[in-house]
């Protein structure tokens, strides 16, 4: 009898000692996650202001000088501002300057924060988005999981977003954004209206962040298919259903802050045709692929190939037809169910600034869009490496060259931050690879 109990009492510790084992784990993971970020970026926290480059009207401006007055407050989340609406950034600005004056080493600081934050928040999503698809091993998980944040946490694709404090808006849009991602999954497995409730919440917070998070409800579809849900169910779209209402609202908001500021859809200005706006967004496609697989020739600035009215150059018109050839030849590749999840992820969070649809833009490409996109290439890549690692003959290979992809892009985005210190270092590097490219040309007038 004695052994019997003693058995059973053995047996009933394995699953709590698993879980410690586990929560030890991710917690110390998400330690090694911080500190490499902050490694990173430390950088950021002695630069200034970018006072010829947009902080000097995004950060410095009245709304921010005003405090927190019930009128400004009001003003803050009823009005539109030089063709923009994100109050909740506008607020975190308000705050900090109601706290520290225009200090920029607290708006540094919370940028840094709210990255971190960003990069635990990616890291516990694939890990709970992978164990609840029952599709991997608890191994597969963990690193598809740490793989995808560590190369978020490092990648100079990113640091745009992160260094630059006019771009704020997409690390606190991304916050809310991927916290409304966690909850979801949880509504999933509950189905507590609590916490439906809770993703509509953080769904407005993350559009008071900035724009982009309208795509939201598509977002959680792609989840959905990630899951095998049965998109046969009623039940699947009527709870989408008051979210593309939401969706379709915060669009409509978006367009009419563009033509408030004579920019945009719905005002007078003159646009590129449709047939243009194809070849920009295939154009914008292979540029955010390939600076998220390899970062090279990284600016603050990509202009557009032509002016509106003008024809765009010849050498531009491959880029559509290279991405059907691409996409129809690989469709075995494509259609994977991981693979396509991967690539639909990225895709879909860079619906809204691929210029399909006439925005207030003038830089074809731009850094900071693909903070929240780069999830889904970044993804791609540590689910492959975890296919390779399932290689013996292959794994030292593996191993080895992803620790130096990893280490050199987190070497290049240290030194990549440095470069937003201020406006004249920032405009310097810009000068330099104009130079660079002049020189080329002239040398190589066929290319």
């Amino acid at each position: 009898m004695s052994k019997n109990v003693s058995a059973f009492s053995t047996q009933s510790k394995i699953p709590l000692l698993k879980g410690f084992i586990e929560s030890n784990k991710t917690l110390i993971t998400t330690l090694f996650l911080i500190f490499i970020t902050i490694l990173v970026y430390f950088p950021i926290l002695s630069h200034k202001f970018q006072m010829h480059w947009d902080d000097q009207w995004v950060v410095v401006n009245a709304y921010t000088e005003d405090g927190l007055t019930k009128i400004n407050l009001w003003a803050i989340l009823t009005e539109f501002y030089n063709g923009q609406y994100a109050p909740a950034n506008q607020l975190s600005y308000t705050l900090l300057y109601s706290a520290f004056g225009y200090n920029p080493f607290w708006f540094h600081l919370l940028g840094l924060v709210i990255h971190v934050s960003n990069v635990v928040l990616v890291y516990l999503f694939i890990k709970k988005l992978l164990n609840l698809s029952k599709s991997f091993t608890p191994e597969s998980v963990t690193r598809i999981a740490f793989l995808t944040a560590i190369i978020m946490a490092v990648h100079p694709f990113l640091v745009e977003s992160v260094a630059w404090l006019s771009a704020s808006k997409i690390l606190i849009y991304s916050f809310f954004y991927l916290i409304a991602i966690h909850i979801y999954l949880s509504y999933l497995v509950s189905r507590k209206t609590v916490h439906y409730l809770l993703v509509v919440l953080f769904f407005i917070l993350s559009f008071a962040g900035k724009e982009q998070a309208v795509t939201l409800p598509v977002c959680l579809l792609l989840i959905d298919y990630a899951l095998k849900r049965d998109f046969r169910n009623k039940k699947l779209w009527l709870e989408k259903l008051p979210l593309f209402i939401i969706a379709f609202i915060f669009g409509y908001i978006t367009l009419l802050s563009q033509s408030a500021d004579k920019a945009g859809l719905l005002s007078e200005a003159p646009h590129y045709p449709f047939y243009q706006n194809i070849i920009f967004a295939s154009y914008s496609v292979t540029e955010y692929l390939v600076k998220c697989l390899i970062p090279i020739k990284l600016s603050y600035l990509y202009v557009f190939p032509n002016a509106i009215g003008r024809e765009v150059p010849v050498r531009f018109w491959i880029y559509p037809a290279m991405l059907l050839i691409i996409c129809v030849s690989f469709w075995g590749f494509w259609k994977k169910h991981w693979i396509f999840f991967g690539i639909a992820f990225f895709i879909v969070h860079l619906g809204v600034v691929l210029h399909i649809i006439p925005i207030s833009r003038f830089a074809i490409v731009a850094d900071r869009y693909v903070y929240i996109a780069s999830i889904g290439i970044f993804f791609l890549m540590a689910y492959l490496v975890d296919k390779a690692l399932g290689n013996i003959k292959y794994r030292t290979l593996t191993i080895t060259l992803s620790f130096l992809y990893v280490f050199s892009i987190g070497i290049y985005a240290h030194q990549h931050s440095k470069i937003w210190h201020d406006s004249d270092m920032l405009k310097q590097e810009l000068k330099e690879l104009l130079k660079k490219r002049n020189e080329f040309q002239k040398h190589n007038p066929n290319k």
